[in-house]
């Protein structure tokens, strides 16, 4: 969840038929660079329509920077 009134940026996609781990990569660190939070929705097969969550918020919390 960007700062300020900025959407809400993709992380990327999980399913729920096999287990996945999702690599901090340095793309999705600069991504999460300044946010105040994180959150998961339930999207539709593929992701949201609009690239922005559509479906209801299932987990929000908030980021910390690790040192």
């Amino acid at each position: 969840l960007p700062p300020g009134k900025d959407k809400p940026v993709s992380l990327g996609l999980i399913t729920t038929d096999v287990d996945q781990v999702m690599k901090l990569t340095p793309e999705l660190a600069s991504r999460i660079e300044g946010a105040w939070g994180i959150a998961m929705s339930i999207e539709p097969k593929g992701g949201s329509p609009s690239g922005t969550p559509t479906g209801p918020v299932v987990m929000k919390g908030p980021c910390v920077k690790l040192l």
